[in-house]
């Protein structure tokens, strides 16, 4: 494996392309985390805290497809440099509205301007591995890397948040998301010779994304996995601020990322036995069972614990998602499809922040705790519903790509990217 990582790293503008990729999507994990601690800190409200961060994410949700649309079609680096400089500003502007206590409907507007121009770093960086990979085996052990630095940025992200907002301030941690998403994303946009060129026109006839309806099982079932992050961010930092110790929320979601990259290297190296349908439907469930003791627990270091055992259960049940959604639609709309399926994610995400909020200022974080195990049994009732429609539109192996990727970019809040190839 680590041979096929040194070949891909080799390969020429690899090292350049993709640290600037890691830089420019490290602010996913900060922002959403950063505007929950940002406002519940600001107005002691965690029903505002979520429902704008909700409007941030579902933003980003609407905006990834169509700005990923547009780079396969008009190419990345005019576009990315657009799309880095306007979301820079908005999030710098976003801080200043909230330390102002301006009028929460500028609030929002801006938020949601702010999701609707963050770039779609990771599947930009995908891209370009595939334009320059020279074969299968270097291309999957690609993805393979990129999957793991997903998971860097969702372990780091909440930490660095943490020690910026409770040891710097409380504006810090999106203070420097904005310079991270100029400096990273530009640096990427200033890569040319890497950059794949504009894709050819679909052929007359032939079936977008939105033609292939078992998609849209995974993308329902994606919803119900997000809401998991959602809810399960938002009541980590209510049960730390009511334990005493907001600082920690960093720290526990920094846990959940990391069991996440550890069942992500585990699962992803290896071969299942099962259907990818089945496989789904069994991890789905697994996850559902793994968030239980969340519930049940009242003291910060069970909840550490707890946390890093829910979040070994994550990453493989996104490999399954994401595998799926690639053996579902031809091999030319396989970015924009894993878009959608990561839209899903982030609807799912912003709702269950949203709802998590309201639900936390009324009841407590542990009821908080109980919707995200609902939401993770929604996504199974739906994979388990859609069992046959899933299996009969499965393509066969030979018909895959040459290489297995995984969702386009990491999901923002607790949610890792989802490690190394099905």
């Amino acid at each position: 494996m680590f041979d096929g990582y040194r070949s891909a790293l080799a390969l020429p503008g690899a090292v350049r392309f993709s640290s600037a990729g890691l830089v420019a999507r490290l602010p996913n994990s900060i922002e959403t985390l950063g505007i929950v601690l940002l406002v519940s800190g600001q107005t002691g409200s965690y029903a505002l805290a979520g429902a704008l961060s909700a409007a941030y994410q579902l933003a980003v949700a609407v905006g990834a497809p169509l700005t990923s649309r547009l780079a396969d079609r008009r190419g990345q680096t005019g576009l990315l440099t657009v799309l880095c400089l306007a979301n820079a500003a908005l999030i710098a502007l976003l801080v200043l509205l909230i330390v102002n206590d301006s009028p929460a409907a500028a609030s929002f507007a801006v938020a949601a301007l702010g999701g609707l121009t963050q770039p779609a770093i990771g599947s930009m960086v995908r891209a370009r591995w595939a334009a320059i990979a020279p074969d299968a085996p270097t291309l999957r052990s690609a993805f393979a890397l990129e999957s793991v630095l997903d998971e860097l940025v969702f372990t780091v992200g909440p930490l660095l948040t943490s020690v910026l907002a409770f040891g710097v301030g409380l504006p810090a941690p999106l203070v420097v998301a904005s310079a991270l998403v100029l400096v990273g994303g530009l640096a990427l946009a200033m890569q040319r010779r890497t950059a794949p060129p504009p894709a050819a026109p679909a052929e007359h006839g032939e079936r977008g994304v939105l033609g292939h309806p078992a998609l849209f099982l995974v993308v329902v079932a994606a919803l119900g996995i997000g809401g998991v992050f959602g809810m399960y961010e938002v009541s980590v930092v209510a049960f730390t601020a009511h334990a005493g110790q907001p600082g920690m929320s960093g720290v526990v979601l920094g846990l959940w990322a990391f069991g996440s990259m550890l069942g992500g290297i585990v699962f992803g190296g290896r071969h299942w036995a099962g259907t990818l349908p089945r496989q789904a439907l069994v991890l789905c469930g697994l996850l559902s069972v793994a968030l239980v003791p969340s519930v049940l627990v009242r003291q910060i270091p069970l909840l550490m614990v707890a946390t890093f055992v829910a979040g070994v259960l994550v990453a493989p049940a996104l490999i399954s998602a994401f595998s799926l959604t690639e053996r579902l639609v031809p091999v030319r709309l396989l970015t924009e499809s894993l878009t959608w399926a990561t839209s899903g994610l982030t609807v799912g995400f912003a709702a269950g922040t949203a709802v998590a909020g309201i639900v936390v200022d009324a009841h407590g974080p542990t009821l908080g705790f109980a919707l995200a195990v609902g939401s993770a049994l929604g996504a199974t009732a739906v994979v388990a519903a859609g069992q046959r429609s899933l299996s009969r539109s499965v393509r066969p192996p030979e018909d895959l790509p040459p290489a297995a990727s995984i969702g386009p970019d990491p999901v923002a809040g607790p949610t890792p990217g989802t490690p190394g190839p099905a």
